[in-house]
């Protein structure tokens, strides 16, 4: 079964949350991706967020606290959807205008501004690819602790009985 996955923007948001922290991404950059997931267009990722020596999650918000710090310009090399998806999530939370730059393989962030920003919508329901969908599934599965025997006999899990 090759069909796209239908799921919520907040079932999209969890999963990508939880795949980032499997792949090892410190809790405020997985919650920021999370974030920014709010505005992706999963059809415009060619490569994970969360993977490379220097992650794109990582790399993008970095910049994007420089610049808000006033150490401008930042230069980004990720993909475009990404971006905007970042910039998007940036401008609502900290109500300013971000000027930045596409360029042909990341962007230029030049500086915020005070005045409003555009508002961009957040995505919804959407199709998750069954690839994408796998591959974030087997991400955020390296949280779970296997079961031991040892840790069955301490108590973890619901043991012979579960009344909840």
């Amino acid at each position: 079964m090759n069909d796209p996955k239908t799921m919520s923007s907040n079932e999209v948001e969890t999963l990508v949350f939880k795949a980032a922290r499997g792949g090892g991404l410190p809790l405020g950059y997985a919650e920021d991706l999370a974030t920014a997931t709010q505005y992706l267009d999963l059809e415009s990722l060619t490569r994970c967020p969360c993977s490379g020596a220097r992650p794109d999650a990582i790399a993008i918000q970095t910049a994007l606290d420089f610049v808000m710090a006033g150490d401008a310009p930042q230069t980004v090399g990720a993909d475009a959807g990404l971006i905007q998806a970042y910039v998007a999530a940036a401008q609502r939370c900290w109500q300013k205008r971000l000027i930045w730059n596409a360029t042909a393989t990341g962007a230029v962030f030049e500086k915020f501004e005070d005045s409003s920003p555009d508002m961009s919508m957040k995505q919804g329901r959407r199709s998750v690819q069954p690839d994408l969908a796998k591959h974030l599934s087997e991400m955020a599965a390296k949280l779970l602790v296997p079961e031991t025997d040892a840790s069955r006999a301490a108590g973890a899990g619901a043991g012979l009985t579960d009344n909840d």
